[in-house]
């Protein structure tokens, strides 16, 4: 019963742990507001396309199993099935590419903001510290903030 609540509380403060992230990401967003917009958008646009596929598919099956049917009807349905798989693959690109210059921008600011955060730090401090390795920790960092945008939109 202990092991349960401890579930619970480790849960709920992931959970509370997305929620700060997500507020100390929102001004670097905002900042490029109708690209994020446009490239969700994008991602509704391209799921839509993506469940409608099977549904064309199904009404290629059903008609190919009546007798009575016109040849154009299987093949318009053909070429509407592919121009759904077609587009399902081209907004999801679209997304990409309108969110790869936000994704981009909130990588610089980032790595601006750390970057001023250490020269404004004590001349002890770079001289205790291996700075290359704060370097790589920056690079890393950034990376990890534009996967987390990347798995966000």
């Amino acid at each position: 019963m202990m092991r349960d609540t401890n579930k619970q509380t480790k849960a709920s403060d992931f959970k509370t742990q997305d929620i700060k992230v997500l507020k100390k990401l929102a001004p670097y967003l905002l900042k490029m507001r109708a690209r994020v917009i446009l490239a969700t958008l994008f991602l509704v646009a391209a799921k839509l396309a993506n469940v409608a596929v099977p549904v064309a598919l199904k009404g290629i099956v059903d008609t190919l199993d009546e007798p009575n049917v016109l040849v154009v009807l299987p093949l318009g349905l053909l070429f509407a099935y592919g121009v759904l798989r077609l587009s399902s693959a081209l907004f999801n690109e679209l997304r990409d590419a309108v969110f790869a210059r936000v994704r981009y921008h909130a990588m610089h600011l980032i790595a601006l903001g750390v970057f001023k955060h250490l020269h404004t730090l004590d001349l002890s401090f770079h001289l205790d510290r291996r700075i290359g390795g704060i370097t790589r920790d920056i690079d890393r960092g950034t990376q990890s903030v534009s996967t987390l945008l990347s798995i966000l939109f």
